[in-house]
């Protein structure tokens, strides 16, 4: 187990459409929820979780707090920040990442998935539930969804604009529907058709392909049903039962338990011959490849935090996006409060999942410690970037530097007006936020044109065009053959999503 490669794993999906009961669950029946006291059963701790849920008369929710440990989440019932679980299988250790559905915390997704490799995007089959993830905004006149760009639909732009590509999307809530084998090849073909656009977009390679290969997954996350495969679940189930008897366990989780087992065995659908969702997972192609590429080039940190730890010192952590960190490496971050030029610090430690490490490599989720003259941790906040000394990033200045990207509008929210008006454009002096590596910052339109080169005033909803930007705030972007992970963005304003765009060009002094 201990040489199993590891995969960093968000769960995403629209608010209420059970990304953490699910998942909750899955790990309870693996027999791998985590526990901080290094001391109890797999079953003891969802005793507990059982008792309290049905206390607090959430007793549906009992699964969900497996993770989500933080009490605010458990009383409204949402997840709000992210959260960590690990669980092995035969072939992954996988490092998952709950991230949050509502759509007042997409921040906080957005950070979550840029730490990922892959993705479980949780799609509800209950209707109106399906309608109200998938709206793009764009329906007729009248529907209840004309101005309404769901959570499901932005999440997969985020995603994959994020460069996330390889996802296993489980269609849950099926026993809302009876099992109903065309109503999940309904949902799967809808999900297949924008998956396909928005990648295409984004100059994903093999788009098609991807698609095509990409598993649809109908699972119960609140029975459990095609989370494992179905001789394996019974058989955990039964164990459970065994070890809860066995250590005198609460009789109403024993009942919970065994009717548990009944429903998964009466709902099992018999039409489905896929795989389980953890055998879906299991399937994903694995980052080695990927990395291995990603290896070569400079390297490039986007930082996520900085503190001061006693004893340790200063210390950043963040995700390797390109290139490989080594101890005692000397290395270059920028932009620092002090100045927007690289400043040169030493890597003395680094550290991952409370192990050090003698070097870090793509996709490994890091903290590492530093040693400079010149600045300490306060000095570093979120969004700068550690980069090598000999090919350092470059921080594009406020109202000077420019870059050029292609952009893909969804929701139009660039001129004064009512909030209904859906035809507001994305037009010059428009200033959103724009989210790039782990940076936030406004940037101005300065001009755009159409993909044919021409002239335009401005884009709307489903509109594709080039637009020149200038940050308002210093931030390194790089154009998307240099560094892809500091090459894509997402375009956000007043707490929404209005569309994802690929760097082709930077240019200093423009402005």
């Amino acid at each position: 187990m201990a040489d199993l490669e590891r995969v960093n794993l968000v769960i995403t999906g629209h608010v209420d459409h059970g990304k953490s009961t699910s998942l909750g669950h899955m790990l309870f029946l693996l027999g791998q929820i985590h526990d901080p006291k290094k001391k109890r059963e797999a079953w003891r701790i969802a005793e507990r979780y059982f008792i309290d849920s049905r206390d607090e008369g959430m007793g549906s929710w009992s699964y969900a707090w497996i993770l989500e440990p933080l009490m605010d989440e458990r009383k409204r019932g949402l997840t709000i920040n992210i959260s960590f679980q690990e669980f092995k299988t035969q072939k992954y250790i996988y490092n998952l990442i709950d991230a949050p559905g509502h759509s007042d915390f997409v921040k906080n997704m957005i950070t979550g998935a840029s730490q990922a490799d892959a993705a479980i995007l949780v799609v509800s089959a209950r209707k109106g539930e399906f309608e109200d993830g998938i709206a793009t905004g764009g329906e007729a006149k009248g529907s209840k969804y004309a101005n309404v760009i769901g959570m499901t639909m932005e999440h997969m732009l985020l995603l994959i604009s994020l460069g996330i590509t390889d996802i296993v999307v489980m269609i849950n809530k099926m026993d809302t529907v009876n099992w109903d084998q065309k109503h999940f090849e309904g949902i799967r073909d809808q999900i297949s058709k924008r998956m396909s656009l928005i990648m295409n977009h984004i100059r994903i390679e093999n788009a098609e392909e991807k698609v095509k290969n990409m598993q649809f997954v109908p699972t119960s996350g609140l029975y459990g049903v095609n989370m494992l495969p179905k001789d394996m679940t019974i058989k955990n189930i039964d164990n459970h039962i065994k070890q809860t008897e066995a250590g005198k366990g609460n009789a109403d989780f024993i009942a919970s338990l065994k009717e548990e087992k009944i429903e998964i065995e009466k709902q099992w659908p018999d039409w489905y011959s896929g795989p389980s969702l953890l055998e879906a997972l299991d399937g994903l192609p694995s980052p080695a490849k990927k990395k291995a590429a990603l290896m070569k080039l400079s390297l490039r940190v986007p930082i996520q935090s900085s503190l001061t730890i006693p004893g340790v010192g200063n210390v950043l952590t963040g995700r390797v996006a390109t290139g490989v960190m080594k101890t005692g490496q000397k290395v270059v971050v920028s932009p620092t409060k002090q100045t927007n030029d690289p400043v040169h610090i030493e890597v003395k430690s680094i550290e991952e999942f409370h192990k050090q490490i003698d070097q870090a490599i793509v996709s490994d989720n890091i903290g590492f410690s530093i040693k400079s003259k010149n600045v300490g941790a306060k000095d570093i906040v979120k969004g700068a970037v550690v980069s090598d000394a000999k090919d350092p990033a470059k921080v594009l200045l406020p109202n000077k530097d420019g870059f050029m990207a292609v952009v893909l509008i969804i929701r139009s929210l660039g001129k004064k007006g009512k909030e209904k008006d859906k035809s507001w454009s994305f037009h010059k002096d428009y200033a959103p936020v724009i989210h790039v590596g782990t940076a936030q910052v406004t940037c101005r339109v300065m001009e755009i044109k159409t993909l044919d080169g021409a002239s335009t005033d401005g884009l709307s909803a489903n509109q594709r065009g080039m637009v020149w930007f200038t940050p308002v705030q210093p931030v390194v972007i790089e154009p998307l053959a240099k560094c892809a992970p500091l090459g894509r963005f997402a375009i956000r304003d007043s707490g929404k999503t209005v569309g994802v765009g690929i760097v082709d060009k930077v240019e200093y002094s423009k402005y």
